[in-house]
């Protein structure tokens, strides 16, 4: 029964370790296509800081998103072949899909469907309407980063 127990606990962690990728990894995975990084080149314990500086090295148009002005940065964004967004250091969305919006109430504009990553701690993935990703409009910088 001990070596049974014993060797449940060892799959159970190796498949835990194994599940868990790091948060450099994670981030690198959700630009793919989008930014042009290197595992390197993202800080692991705060990768979304280092993806801020990238971006905004990267985008052909960088645009810090406010309510009064989300509505139309999202209108412009729909020319551009990838929008990324992100909230301080420890949010990053990449918008999936213009046409599947939900108007939200608090942003004042209908927002699109994507796909992102809540640092909480851990990377905590999210796949939803923006707006329950980056959350409502408070005195956190958002920042949209449109690239060609």
């Amino acid at each position: 029964m001990k070596l049974l127990f014993t060797g449940l606990l060892i799959l159970l962690t190796i498949g835990i370790v194994n599940a868990q990728e790091n948060k450099a990894e994670l981030i690198k995975d959700l630009t793919d296509g989008v930014i042009s990084l290197e595992i390197s080149d993202l800080n692991e314990s705060s990768p979304i800081s280092s993806i801020n500086k990238l971006a905004f090295e990267q985008a052909a148009k960088s645009i810090v998103v406010t309510k009064e002005n989300m509505g139309s940065s999202l209108e412009e964004a729909k020319a551009y072949k990838s929008c990324v967004i992100t909230v301080g250091v420890h949010t990053i969305v990449v918008v999936e899909n213009f046409s599947k919006t939900v108007r939200s109430g608090s942003w004042g504009a209908n927002m699109p469907w994507g796909k992102g990553f809540i640092q909480k701690g851990s990377m905590n993935f999210k796949e939803d309407y923006i707006n329950n990703i980056i959350g409502m409009p408070d005195g956190q910088r958002r920042m949209m980063f449109l690239f060609k």
